[in-house]
């Protein structure tokens, strides 16, 4: 059964286009992964320094296994110094 994310995720003042970069990397190897059935990243049009993401994964256990893979490792590592609080994740459920 497919499990949804949505992360909120905020770059201090200045450090939007820095904070893309590393995101756009982390989409970049997270597409890749067998599991990822979709890993969408937005900006915020009104506030430039906010990015979410839209995410599917195919089970708990692959996302589990997601969250230790080298490139979210080295996202945390990069983006902890431009971050503007700890990401906001919501799994959800698909009601329509």
């Amino acid at each position: 059964m497919s499990v949804y994310l949505t992360a909120i995720i905020k770059s201090t003042t200045g450090n939007a286009e820095q904070l893309k970069a590393i995101l756009k990397t982390l989409v970049s190897g997270s597409k890749n992964e067998a599991a990822c059935l979709q890993y969408d990243l937005h900006q915020s049009e009104e506030d430039p320094n906010l990015f979410i993401f839209h995410e599917e994964w195919a089970s708990q256990e692959e996302l589990d296994l997601h969250n230790v893979t080298p490139h979210i490792k080295k996202f945390a590592a990069d983006a902890a110094p431009i971050l503007d609080g700890a990401p906001i994740l919501h799994i959800t459920k698909r009601v329509a």
